[in-house]
């Protein structure tokens, strides 16, 4: 009682003095959980927690910065900071510093991969031929491992991270480290098959380096700690921060041995007590029921090579009716530009004539060009390479620029191409993969043009805060029923066969399927043979 009242009395004079001196305290940005750069850019850890507790407990001016090791000393050593927090005391007093009273004990320990090595001990590490131990360059660390196995060689690493993915190197016999930096990489990473001796090992105190022409806040410090301590707030930094990567895991190896002799001889005698009775039994059932498990197995592998089968033969089917498609669509704007590039080196022509040759050879390497981006697109999306990439876009100037784009194409067949604004409602900027948008509604555009030799072309489109909507809509040949279900996979085609009488890769629904399902949209048609064909598109606005 007389204890925390002297705690509350230094606190109140503190406060009461009015403790305005503006300390500066740096520590290292890279050594969790003690203090580290979450992925957020923050400053977090146990020790910025414990300096936080400190500044709401004075409510002192305390800028808490972070930096690299090497110039945080030599900051503290010019006077630029006050302070160094989350320091290692030197093994003897230094009269250039103040060193507050310790926030924390560390400790070194042997760790090693489960997964390479069934046991460890200092007793077998003893025992091993050259074994490789990874850690940092310090001389106090490598005397160590050698006065325990004189042979031992090293694997110098530069940092807690590194340290930890040593161990899945199967040359790495171990590493020897602080044990809280390596266990937050092991829980970090998932490395759970990594495991810690219990021995603690060069045990020293963490704590502040205060300069020396700066004694007042050493003992401000010194109080804080104190009554932090006495409230419990301590206790519950370190729960946060500390206590899950330094428990021991192996506590439940000191009954192993007990349990598992106990377990044996229990189920021995269990096991005596049955086979006396049930033995016959017990093993016609076994047998049984493995050769029904193994039937049905059978059965169900039966069935599904079957399927396996059957789909491999559609597959191979559809693949190469692809691959012939894609053979002749390549070959003939091929044949069109060396044909007509021959003709124009081999005679003389009016410029009427060579103009003509010109715009086949132009037509022909468009149709080329746009047979490959279709294969390259179709490529991106199978391998799963093809990512979306959201930016704000103004769907009324694509669809005007489509409009303008087609125009010609579409008079050019006698079609009128009708761009139809339907009533929107909508504040918020619309994002979403412009290419991708453009390229959907090309390929609806394109194909509307491609399949309709009479009437019109209409494409509707709607706007709100969530969505974007499109209908494509024309008076062109249709789709067969049973056709509509298969004309967005990949390698079908409404009309696919060898002979066709359309020109085309047939892979644009394919390509518009695979951009609207990666922008998590919807497509579907509705279609009656020779009366036309309308496409729905709709897709979210990707910035909600």
């Amino acid at each position: 009682m007389r204890c925390t009242f002297i705690l509350f009395l230094f606190f109140w004079i503190f406060i009461s003095s009015g403790l305005k001196a503006q300390y500066q305290i740096m520590l290292g940005n890279n050594y969790p959980p003690y203090n580290f750069v979450n992925e957020k850019g923050d400053l977090v850890g146990f020790n910025i927690d414990i300096l936080n507790a400190l500044k709401d407990l004075y409510r002192s001016d305390i800028r808490v910065t972070a930096g690299e090791w090497n110039a945080i000393n030599q900051a503290l050593k010019n006077g630029d900071i006050q302070a160094i927090a989350g320091t290692h005391y030197p093994g003897s007093p230094e009269s250039d510093y103040i060193y507050t009273r310790s926030t924390l004990n560390t400790s070194h320990c042997f760790l090693y991969n489960g997964n390479y090595v069934n046991r460890f001990s200092l007793e077998r590490f003893r025992s091993y031929k050259e074994p490789l131990v990874a850690l940092w360059q310090n001389d106090v660390l490598i005397h160590y491992v050698q006065s325990i196995n004189p042979s031992a060689k090293f694997l110098i690493v530069n940092d807690y991270e590194q340290l930890t993915v040593a161990l899945d190197n199967k040359d790495v016999t171990c590493i020897f480290a602080q044990r809280v930096p390596v266990m937050y990489y092991v829980d970090k990473l998932g490395k759970n098959y990594i495991h810690a001796l219990d021995h603690q090992i060069l045990e020293r105190n963490m704590g502040f380096t205060v300069a020396k022409d700066y004694p007042e806040l050493a003992e401000m410090l010194n109080n804080g700690l104190e009554v932090i301590l006495a409230n419990g707030e301590y206790q519950r930094i370190y729960d946060k921060w500390i206590y899950q990567y330094s428990k021991s895991d192996n506590n439940w190896k000191n009954y192993y041995k007990p349990l598992l002799f106990a377990g044996v001889i229990i189920f021995v005698l269990l096991l005596f007590l049955l086979i006396a009775n049930r033995v016959l039994k017990f093993r016609i059932r076994i047998k049984t029921k493995d050769l029904r498990h193994q039937l049905d197995l059978n059965s169900q592998i039966m069935h599904e090579l079957e399927e396996q089968k059957t789909k491999a033969e559609e597959s191979d089917k559809m693949k190469s009716s692809f691959l012939a498609n894609m053979s002749h669509e390549i070959r003939t704007p091929m044949n069109g530009i060396l044909g007509f590039s021959q003709l124009l080196r081999t005679a003389n022509y009016s410029s009427m004539e060579q103009k003509q040759f010109i715009d086949i050879i132009e037509q022909s390497g468009k149709r080329m060009l746009e047979t490959i981006n279709n294969i390259i697109d179709v490529s991106k999306l199978q391998s799963g390479v093809e990512k979306p990439r959201y930016s704000e876009v103004n769907v009324n100037e694509i669809l005007n620029q489509l409009q303008h784009f087609f125009t010609r194409e579409a008079n050019a067949k006698g079609i009128e191409l009708i761009l139809e604004e339907k009533v929107s409602s909508h504040s918020k900027n619309f994002f979403t993969d412009e290419y991708k948008l453009n390229s959907i509604l090309t390929n609806l555009i394109k194909n509307a043009i491609k399949f309709t030799d009479k009437g019109y072309i209409k494409v509707k489109y709607a706007i709100d805060n969530d969505w974007a909507e499109f209908w494509v809509m024309d008076t062109g040949i249709g789709i067969a029923r049973d056709k509509q279900v298969s004309v967005f996979n990949q390698f079908e085609q409404a009309e696919f066969s060898n002979s066709r009488s359309y020109e085309g890769s047939g892979l644009g629904l394919s390509i518009s399927k695979g951009y609207v399902d990666l922008l998590n949209g919807e497509i579907s048609l509705e279609s009656e043979p020779l009366e036309g064909t309308t496409f729905h598109v709709r897709i979210p606005n990707g910035m909600q």
